[in-house]
């Protein structure tokens, strides 16, 4: 069972401390939207681990969200463009 204290230690994880082989891999995880939102997450729970830290592409990861922040759409986006014009 997910607890709070659980996610607060997933989310604790220092990413550079932790070696990308040593993470799970969900690059080929495929999210099937004809599941509820509450399927899909325990499918990616079971596969990453870690809600906050895992590996894609042998690429460590981590993700954290800011109550005032950019929605996720809009942050790769952006991400995108730069790394298209170069920047």
């Amino acid at each position: 069972m997910l607890t709070a204290q659980k996610l607060d230690e997933m989310q604790r994880v220092n990413i550079g401390a932790v070696a990308a082989d040593t993470l799970a891999d969900v690059s080929g995880l495929r999210l099937d939207n004809t599941l509820s939102r509450k399927e899909r997450l325990a499918r990616f729970l079971n596969t990453a681990e870690n809600l906050y830290c895992f590996c894609v592409g042998g690429v460590g990861v981590k993700i954290e969200f800011s109550e005032d922040g950019p929605a996720l759409q809009d942050a790769l986006a952006g991400f995108l463009i730069r790394q298209k014009s170069g920047l």
